[in-house]
């Protein structure tokens, strides 16, 4: 289990105050303490960029003076896909989030689609890895809200399913789930799928003291053990995640008991 990490990462830069270098910062410690391999990422190029986004929304990008930390965060997603793929689970700890990137805009803190970006470098290179089959990919967004982003992206896509926990439509309209019933979704939703490669947005703002009031540390931990499982038994543990949104200052141990699930 690796995760991959920069200091770069525990940057300011302008956005949101929520969205700040704590974010990056305090996972990091508790990850570091419990001894996990940490490796470091190289910015996404402009070509695999490209692969998602328009050649306009990179320039809106490149104007607001993010381009540098966006191309690093999604050069942090595609090394943990590259890492996933090639039998190693890994974190990506990242910033800023992706999953409200389209192809022509961004919103929610979001610049590019950090998954998207990884996901199409990889996923031409998953058909074949088993044999008779045709390398379709799941990704679960646990993130409080729905990632609008990647869907749109890849909406024509046949071999990428997109499961948005709790989630009814782009329109933020949520099911009325308490915990059990959330876990329950995850669960049934590994198993009606079929996929050789599986990836978590993992957003933390479901937390119980977060803005969506829902979810407990030992719930977390669940989400990552469920994954884990389900890729061991279905695509020989290919499996990566990366970091989205989660905002409260518990969001380190948030992480951290994913993680412990997950590897």
């Amino acid at each position: 289990m690796k995760i991959v990490y920069s200091k770069k990462f525990e940057e300011r830069y302008h956005t949101n105050p929520v969205e700040n270098p704590d974010r990056a910062r305090l996972p990091a410690q508790e990850l570091e303490l419990k001894g996990y391999e940490f490796v470091k990422p190289e910015p996404a190029s402009l070509e695999d960029v490209s692969r998602v986004h328009s050649k306009e929304h990179i320039e809106v990008v490149r104007r607001k003076g993010m381009l540098e930390p966006a191309l690093l965060a999604a050069g942090g997603a595609s090394l943990a896909a590259e890492l996933a793929l090639a039998g190693e689970p890994a974190f990506a700890l990242i910033r800023p989030p992706g999953h409200h990137a389209s192809a022509t805009h961004a919103w929610g803190m979001c610049y590019f689609n950090n998954m998207a970006v990884a996901v199409k470098k990889i996923e031409d290179r998953i058909e074949g890895k088993i044999e008779g089959r045709t390398g379709k990919i799941l990704i679960i967004d646990i993130d409080l809200h729905f990632g609008d982003g990647t869907v749109s992206i890849f909406r024509w896509d046949e071999k990428v399913k997109i499961v948005n926990v709790g989630a009814i439509d782009v329109g933020f309209d949520y099911l009325k789930l308490d915990r059990s019933g959330y876990l329950d979704q995850v669960e049934r939703d590994l198993a009606i799928y079929d996929f050789d490669l599986v990836a978590v947005s993992a957003g933390f703002d479901t937390y119980i003291e977060d803005w969506g009031g829902l979810l407990t540390f030992e719930d977390y931990y669940e989400i990552g053990r469920l994954v884990r499982e389900a890729a061991e038994k279905k695509c020989a543990g290919r499996r990566f995640a990366i970091l989205e949104g989660g905002y409260h200052a518990d969001l380190g141990i948030c992480v951290k008991r994913f993680v412990e699930g997950f590897e």
